[in-house]
């Protein structure tokens, strides 16, 4: 068919919309090439007889039904979507009414159409050399045809031509399964190769942090280096007795040394301030967070049940923040102490003094365990070591506890953490307190 007589009979047709239509602008925005459903291919032979040709979309028929008020031909999805939408109620070309029951299958003028050859859809694109009738091309060729456009089967969206689906799966596509190299875990490309898993890998490598060291070690052995490290920046271990200086661990020996009469000096009076205060040592608690991976998606606080600094003394609360708190939200897991209204109040020494001693338990060995201690003295807010009424006091602690990435596998095992509290209560005036039972 000429492309004069293609544009004529899409002229006559949607100009009779137009005039069938007028009152319903919204309709004539439905007519879109999304409703066309005839066969846009390039025909061996030249254009198709007349005969086969659908008067909506002006494309060869697909799937041919005739109308029973003329008789003319259309694609079955091309009267049905106007028909549904609304566009057209009467016959494109005979005005007369149309509803489901006005048009029935060709099947003798289907096989025709069918029988009719063409070349590949990709034979000007790509060069397929193709050609056969519409029906060979419809159940074998397009499901075989090299050139054909191929969408990625395991759904990352890419298309590509049919030989080179095999390089795709294997090579380049994002969700091709791989191993990790560290520690083999097998998963989508683009999730094992992705900082979410290496940031939680336990055998990826990793340097010391401290400046200086050239060791590299696998993440789940770094903590236990970086314990010894010669070039970790520590405190004195004199620090107890108020040595407040700064040094690698390499130069501790050095450094007692050069400071021995100081140190001797510093103990002295650490030992005469000790023999006017007395300490009451807490029997160690041992409390189990469980669920700790939905906690720390949700953002949840986990409050351990309370406990006594000591028979007599002091209640308390242990609440771990498993998504972290203030900077340290997604990164760390927060831990704090609270007090709260106990049995003992009004016999104890206000305001409460002394040091809340929490460690993360390694649950594979009895080694390499986080410690920190959360100190209440004289620099302590005073909302942090005083009660309300019926009410806990502030918390006070560290949201820097232990990063996200030091967890596993040392010290979360089966989804649960394990903490163990000690508290060691200063108290001056009221020694009698540590006999209390």
């Amino acid at each position: 068919m000429s492309i004069c007589l293609s544009f004529f009979l899409k002229f006559v047709n949607i100009n009779y919309l137009i005039i069938n239509n007028f009152n319903n602008s919204s309709n004539m925005a439905a007519l879109t090439e999304d409703s066309y459903g005839g066969y846009d291919y390039t025909f061996v032979n030249g254009d198709p007889s007349s005969n086969y040709i659908c008067h909506i979309c002006t494309l060869v028929s697909c799937d041919p039904h005739q109308v029973s008020c003329c008789y003319n031909i259309f694609c079955k999805t091309c009267l049905e979507t106007q028909i549904k939408q609304g566009i057209n109620i009467n016959c494109p070309m005979c005005r007369e009414p149309m509803g489901t029951n006005s048009y029935f299958k060709d099947g003798r003028l289907e096989r025709e159409i069918k029988s009719l050859k063409i070349y590949c859809t990709r034979y000007d694109k790509e060069g397929c050399q193709w050609e056969g009738i519409i029906g060979d091309f419809i159940r074998e060729h397009v499901h075989t045809c090299s050139y054909q456009l191929i969408e990625c089967t395991r759904g990352c969206g890419a298309k590509m031509l049919r030989t080179d689906v095999e390089a795709h799966l294997s090579e380049v596509c994002p969700k091709r399964m791989v191993s990790c190299e560290y520690c083999r875990r097998k998963g989508p490309h683009n999730l094992i190769t992705g900082t979410a898993h290496l940031n939680e890998c336990s055998l990826y490598p990793l340097k010391c942090r401290y400046e200086g060291c050239d060791v590299t070690k696998q993440r789940m052995f770094l903590p236990a280096h970086e314990k010894v490290c010669s070039k970790a920046v520590i405190s004195c271990e004199y620090s107890s007795v108020g040595c407040v200086k700064v040094i690698k661990r390499e130069d501790q020996e050095k450094h007692n040394e050069e400071f021995m009469k100081d140190h001797l000096q510093m103990a002295v009076k650490r030992v005469d301030s000790l023999q006017m205060r007395c300490s009451i040592i807490s029997i160690s608690e041992v409390f189990r967070l469980t669920d700790f991976v939905s906690k720390r998606c949700c953002n949840e606080i986990w409050r351990s049940p309370p406990f006594y600094s000591s028979p007599g003394g002091y209640k308390m609360i242990l609440s771990v923040y498993a998504n972290g708190r203030d900077s340290a939200k997604g990164t760390h897991i927060s831990c704090y102490a609270s007090l709260v209204p106990g049995e003992y109040d009004d016999t104890l020494e206000w305001p409460f003094q002394g040091k809340v001693k929490v460690t993360l338990l390694n649950q594979t060995e009895n080694a390499n365990h986080k410690t920190v201690f959360i100190t209440y003295n004289s620099f302590t807010p005073e909302e942090c070591k005083f009660l309300t009424e019926a009410k806990m006091s502030e918390e006070w602690g560290v949201s820097h506890f232990v990063p996200h990435c030091d967890l596993c596998p040392l010290y979360d095992r089966r989804n649960c953490l394990y903490f163990k509290v000690d508290v060691i209560a200063i108290s001056e005036t009221k020694p009698w307190l540590a006999g209390l039972d």
